[in-house]
């Protein structure tokens, strides 16, 4: 998430505001918010956000944001404001990646979860429907994720229900451990209450179940997550499988992808994920990380065995200059804009235009990265 840290005037409760463009009319405006560079209607504004060390008196905003995070900023953006003087930007307009967050929290403990242990996880469902509300551009491409989004099942389906009815046409991307979708009739309202282009992006560690439960720290998580599987092709559903490469797992790639071939040949997408090395997986890094290089012959091994049986197979979160030349055809460039960085060597690459490049966010990166 693009955020800055500002000082907050007039502010008590958080906003979800709309960038605006400077017009008088935002003076009367309960949804949106102007940036303020001394233009002649910036005054007449009800809410400001602006890099000058104060604001009107009569104004509430946030003062002393960082240039760059500011500058960045377009009409139609969505942020949130809050008491502390925090801006996030919440929503791109015109983007095709953005991303509705909407909980902390989850039914699995992933011992390489990217995500931060919070001790006081909240729910942000409310948030995701008043961003869906005051969008005013059509996203192409939409990702729904958390923590796990279908935690609280009837908010979830209200929310998959309100982009279903305002983006019909949007491909929807659920990041979800697949678990709660073991209630066949659970997820029959969600299907009947997304928007027809619907994926679901399940994470499977093993095909092992003692060794899958293992990483996701959570009793009989393998048995729900296949039986989850199952319900949304029964539902005719497009269903990609994806597999975060562990210490724990590496030696198990192929047994993974014979087990999706014999099991779920269905499905529409199998994904092999380099490591996003943050929140618990940063916690547990030395129990978890494997380098590349002594598992890129296992991966192969997996991603030629799916191949050649006609399986949509890629390698996401891994730069090409650490994979085999076999391998480099099935990388993606997958790694959110803003959490993207290259490197030194990276910068004079002739493939760094199609190159997935590395986490911003993660605390180790991949040995053996250099200029192709």
């Amino acid at each position: 998430m693009i955020t800055s840290k500002g000082v907050s005037h007039g502010f008590v409760n958080s906003k979800i505001l709309r960038i605006e463009k400077n017009s008088g009319l935002n003076f009367f405006s309960r949804d949106g918010i102007i940036i303020s560079e001394g233009d002649d209607n910036s005054y007449l504004a009800k809410y400001v956000l602006s890099t000058s060390k104060s604001i009107k008196s009569y104004q509430a905003g946030i003062s002393s944001l960082d240039k760059s995070f500011v500058k960045s900023l377009c009409v139609g953006d969505i942020i949130s404001i809050g008491e502390d003087g925090r801006v996030n930007l919440l929503w791109k307009c015109g983007q095709d990646d953005n991303l509705l967050f909407v909980t902390d929290f989850c039914n699995s403990k992933c011992i390489m979860c990217p995500q931060t242990k919070i001790e006081k996880p909240q729910n942000y469902y409310k948030e995701a429907t008043r961003i869906i509300e005051l969008a005013k551009d059509k996203p192409k491409y939409l990702c729904i994720s958390g923590g796990e989004p279908t935690f609280l099942k009837e908010e979830y389906i209200k929310i998959v229900s309100l982009i279903q009815k305002k983006y019909p046409h949007v491909s929807l991307q659920v990041l979800t451990n697949g678990k709660n979708f073991s209630d066949f009739q659970f997820s029959k309202q969600c299907v009947l209450n997304s928007p027809v282009d619907t994926l679901y992006a399940i994470p499977i560690h093993s095909g092992n179940s003692a060794l899958h439960d293992k990483i996701v720290r959570t009793k009989n998580s393998f048995v729900l997550t296949i039986q989850g599987i199952i319900n949304l092709y029964k539902l005719k559903q497009n269903i990609e499988i994806r597999i975060v490469i562990t210490k724990q797992n590496y030696k198990d790639l192929p047994n993974i992808a014979h087990f999706i071939y014999w099991n779920m040949p269905f499905v529409f997408h199998v994904a092999f994920m380099g490591m996003e090395t943050h929140g618990s997986a940063h916690d547990n890094i030395e129990d978890i990380w494997i380098e590349p290089n002594e598992y890129i012959a296992y991966l192969e091994e997996s991603v030629s065995f799916l191949n050649n049986r006609m399986l949509n197979v890629s390698v996401y979160n891994l730069p090409h200059c650490i994979l085999s030349e076999s391998l480099r055809k099935f990388a993606k460039d997958s790694i959110s804009a803003w959490k993207k960085v290259f490197l030194e060597p990276c910068r004079q690459c002739s493939m760094v235009e199609v190159c997935s490049g590395v986490f911003a966010t993660s605390s180790r990166n991949p040995q053996g990265i250099h200029r192709i």
